[in-house]
């Protein structure tokens, strides 16, 4: 079953995209509509990632909602009370509904790229983390090590931090902070953001599963 993760409060939930893209169209109802947009993108992968945040909409709220954007791109729903942000990774896709207005979600593939990509996201302070909790040396396999692992829930942090933010010209590292934590499979840990003249401290959740790293903000 796609369907593989679901929460109520807040409303969320997360699909594995197993299926083609042609028979993931079928599932709706009014699939002409669907198709219209669809055909639009060139790449298999990217209508089946489009069509799998859609069917996870559908699930949740129980009918198939359009989704809308701004300007600044970030997505919306008409005639809702529920905000909405979306994610998707290799072969899954993410939505949360909340009715506060600035949600925000992300998930990433279990991989070393964050790990890699680190000093182009990443302060000293918060790289200084990664000799506290795992020592200076990668060892073992990587895509498992805590390294590796550290690195994507920062990087997803950061990313769902974004998307609260809605804000253009947002610099990972000027910007976005990752407040010291004790890193778990599950959990939560702050975030401050020096982009806003508020200077708002987001509490993100994470869950961390063989194959993919997800964190959240209500």
């Amino acid at each position: 079953m796609p369907l593989l993760l679901t929460r109520q409060s807040p409303v969320m939930g997360i699909w594995k995209s197993t299926e083609p893209w042609q028979d993931m169209l079928e599932s709706f109802r009014n699939k002409e509509i669907y198709s219209h947009d669809v055909l639009k993108i060139q790449s298999d992968k990217r209508k089946q990632e489009w069509l799998a945040v859609r069917l996870l909409l559908k699930h949740l709220s129980g009918s198939e909602t359009p989704i809308s954007y701004h300007d600044n791109g970030a997505p919306f729903l008409c005639d809702s009370p529920y905000h909405i942000s979306i994610s998707h990774t290799v072969g899954y896709a993410a939505v949360i509904l909340s009715k506060n207005p600035n949600p925000g979600i992300d998930i990433e593939y279990r991989s070393e790229r964050a790990w890699k990509l680190r000093h182009k996201y990443m302060g000293k302070k918060e790289q200084e983390m990664f000799t506290l909790l795992c020592g200076d040396k990668q060892t073992g396999d990587e895509k498992h090590s805590g390294q590796t692992t550290l690195a994507t829930v920062c990087w997803c942090a950061k990313e769902t931090a974004y998307k609260a933010l809605r804000k253009t010209e947002v610099d990972f590292i000027e910007h976005l902070h990752v407040l010291p934590f004790t890193l778990f499979e599950k959990g939560n840990f702050l975030l401050k953001e020096t982009k806003t003249s508020k200077q708002e401290v987001f509490n993100i959740h994470y869950q961390i599963t063989e194959d993919f790293i997800i964190t959240w903000k209500e």
